[in-house]
């Protein structure tokens, strides 16, 4: 049975949004309508992944899905290793941040195994720099996983999607995103920004996210993001 106050959450949307998330969410069930499914949510800091997961989550619930949500940045690794090739390097960022395996062995893999798989949604505190206490969940045989994140179709990746939506918004936005959540600077450009900006600058290079992503949204304004282009087979 879906929550009723998961679906109350809607109430809030704009025209926009509602008829937004509503399309993406009947997309993705008619592309994939049974079984255990996940989909990706990307794109650099401050395109607004978590709020636009939530919502997607909500969008399913209305149209009858069972969906479940979880964060890469529950799966960090601890500071010392995230910051073992320096706390101002790029590489460091994009190599160690995440403990890539631990998402797959815990979260990915055993979700799309389907059956009394119990799969573990949240394994790393970022604040409190420490493990987490297991808990493990499980699902029903037709159900959805939403994994908001950065870097989420790297090649250790690869393959493990059934749908990804690339999200952007303008630099001006995002920074503005960034100061009021982080105290981060404004400006996107700026040098305290630069670990982040070309770990980025690298995936998007090398992986080539944006094209393969099934959905590109433009959520410079959140409370009308706009559809960029969509696979519609």
């Amino acid at each position: 049975m879906v929550d009723s106050a998961l679906l109350m959450k809607a109430a809030s949307w704009t025209p926009e949004q509602k008829a937004l998330y509503t399309s993406l969410a009947e997309l993705l069930v008619r592309r994939n309508p049974r079984g255990r499914r996940l989909v990706a949510i990307e794109g650099r800091d401050g395109v607004g992944k978590t709020r636009f997961a939530d919502a997607l989550q909500v969008a399913l619930a209305r149209a009858g899905v069972e969906a479940f949500r979880a964060s890469a940045d529950d799966f960090h690794r601890s500071q010392a290793f995230r910051y073992r090739q320096g706390r101002d390097s790029p590489k460091g960022y994009y190599e160690d941040a995440f403990d890539v395996e631990l998402l797959d062995r815990v979260l990915l893999h055993p979700f799309r195994m389907g059956g009394s798989t119990g799969f573990m949604t949240r394994a790393f505190d970022l604040h409190a720099d420490r493990s987490v206490e297991m808990e493990w969940q499980t699902a029903g045989p037709d159900a959805v996983l939403i994994v908001d994140g950065v870097f989420l179709q790297r090649p250790a990746l690869a393959g493990k999607w059934h749908a990804v939506l690339y999200l952007e918004a303008d630099d001006r936005v995002r920074g503005e995103r960034m100061r009021a959540r982080d105290g981060a600077h404004p400006d996107v450009q700026h040098e305290s920004h630069r670990r982040y900006r070309e770990a980025h600058d690298h995936y998007e290079r090398t992986v080539r996210p944006r094209q393969k992503a099934l959905v590109i949204v433009d959520n410079s304004d959140w409370r009308s993001p706009k559809q960029v282009f969509a696979d519609t087979c």
